[in-house]
């Protein structure tokens, strides 16, 4: 019921970015034929194309559009969406359809492809679609502040969580709901609430008893049941009411209030499960980010494998013992896998540890030693540039890792974890993250910690590229590399 007005505005946009990229073509080819080459003798020197060429580069350019829009959340919005949102979200899925058309023209040697009329057809594009859109979101706005075509719905209980409601409802018309009133529970600590509520103009509707009664004689569409979890049984033949009545129902009960986990919905076949999580739950950006780390460590690989080389030659010249250093970590939930490094020690360093504990510079479980004696010189040099942990690209391409996640720990640094600090565990771990660009060994444990969840609370794929991107100057400059 809540995303009755949301997903009539977003089956609108949809026919809107439709008609923007018509539009859009249809303008495209006329300035390219008609208007340019009056204006530039160079383009009236070029070849024009046909109509029927350009019918190729419109579906591709129109479906990655679409897809893009479509995946990146751009058709689940409320009418409340921001110009600037919309304008960015238009910019963003063009800018894919610019690369991804223009490659494939080049793989596809499609000669006739002209990236004057592309670029000109995509901007236009961004241009009609976000005057369109915006224009549908007002025009929505206009009609739920106007009370047309709302969703009428009746709470239940006077408490916090009833006046939240309330309060959301009013301050969101663009939503379609609007609170009918609301029913109290008969008891005397009430008399707070039901006043909060009054004074928000939510109308009292008197005791929960009346309500059959009341939905027997007034329209309404829903009902919202804002109690106590320990309420909820009493009122059992309330929610088979409404059923019956084929009433929409919602819980705003807290079972859990001290929790700060996300509540979703999700479905075991015929039974109603509420997933409480503190990790990303975006499949379809996971699922990116797992391509787009399948994708880079593959190529990366490649292209790297010259230098592998020379780095392995080098570390079997300079010291006795293996070329890589490969050793137990623990990733996603604590699954263990064999990470791999480029060896930077003497062969047999992690006997040598436990003699070396009293020179440890690094609070915590971690164990880190700036001038560390068992780094050999060839080793020293590529902790420097960070080179000895370019094998870790195999692990990525495994699965063990990603290319952006917090750093895997071994198992005993786990052992000594306080409990907040193993959340970090509920990301795929990975080469770079925060404190790779915030200062590496220069940092306390707790800081790096508390980084490390940060970046859990607060993971997008744009977050990624722009960790990837400061990954690179912090590299270069060494700063609390040890």
């Amino acid at each position: 019921m809540l995303k009755y007005y949301r997903h009539q505005f977003n089956s609108v946009c949809v026919l809107a970015d439709l008609l923007a990229l018509l539009f859009s073509f249809f303008l495209a080819f006329w300035a390219r034929r008609d208007l340019l080459p009056h204006l530039s003798a160079v383009l009236a020197s070029r070849p024009m194309f046909g109509f029927d060429d350009y019918v190729p580069v419109f579906l591709l350019a129109s479906l990655v559009i679409m897809g893009t829009l479509f995946f990146t959340g751009a058709y689940r919005q409320h009418p409340g969406v921001s110009l600037t949102l919309t304008f960015a979200s238009n910019v963003k899925a063009a800018a894919i359809a610019l690369l991804l058309t223009l490659a494939l023209a080049y793989l596809l040697k499609l000669t006739f492809m002209s990236r004057l009329f592309l670029i000109s057809f995509l901007g236009l594009f961004v241009i009609h679609s976000t005057v369109l859109k915006h224009s549908v979101a007002l025009w929505f706005r206009r009609r739920a502040t106007a009370g047309k075509d709302c969703r009428l719905v009746v709470l239940v209980g006077s408490g916090e969580r009833a006046q939240k409601v309330a309060k959301r409802l009013l301050e969101r018309p663009e939503l379609g709901v609007r609170p009918r009133g609301f029913m109290t529970l008969g008891r005397e600590t009430e008399k707070e609430g039901i006043s909060a509520l009054e004074a928000l103009g939510v109308a009292n509707l008197g005791n929960v008893q009346a309500l059959p009664h009341f939905l027997a004689r007034e329209v309404v569409d829903g009902v919202i049941f804002c109690v106590d979890t320990q309420d909820l049984a009493d009122l059992e033949e309330l929610f088979l009411i409404c059923e019956d009545l084929g009433l929409d129902t919602l819980v705003a009960a807290n079972l859990f209030p001290h929790l700060s986990a996300a509540v979703q919905m999700e479905r075991l076949e015929e039974l109603p499960l509420l997933r409480y999580t503190t990790v990303p739950h975006d499949p379809v950006g996971l699922f990116i980010k797992r391509i787009l780390d399948v994708s880079i460590s593959s190529l990366g690989l490649l292209l790297l494998a010259p230098l592998l080389a020379l780095i392995a030659v080098a570390i079997k010249a300079t010291s006795p013992g293996t070329i890589f250093f490969v050793q137990e970590r623990m990733g996603l939930n604590g699954r263990r896998f064999k990470c791999i490094k480029f060896r930077t020690m003497v062969q047999g360093a992690e006997a040598l540890k436990d003699h070396l504990q009293h020179m440890n510079e690094v609070d915590g479980p971690v164990f880190k030693i700036r001038e560390d004696p068992r780094v050999t010189p060839l080793g020293r040099l590529l902790r420097k540039s960070s080179l000895d942990e370019l094998p870790q690209l195999w692990n990525v391409l495994r699965g063990d890792m990603s290319l952006v996640g917090p750093r895997p720990p071994i198992p005993s640094e786990v052992e000594k974890y306080q409990r907040w600090q193993r959340r970090r565990l509920s990301m795929r771990p990975g080469i770079t993250c925060l404190w790779q660009i915030s200062g590496r060994s220069n940092l306390d444990f707790d800081t790096w910690m508390r980084l490390d969840l940060q970046y859990i609370d607060h993971w997008s794929l744009m977050l990624d590229f722009v960790i990837l991107i400061k990954t690179i100057p912090a590299v270069l400059s060494t700063r609390g590399a040890v």
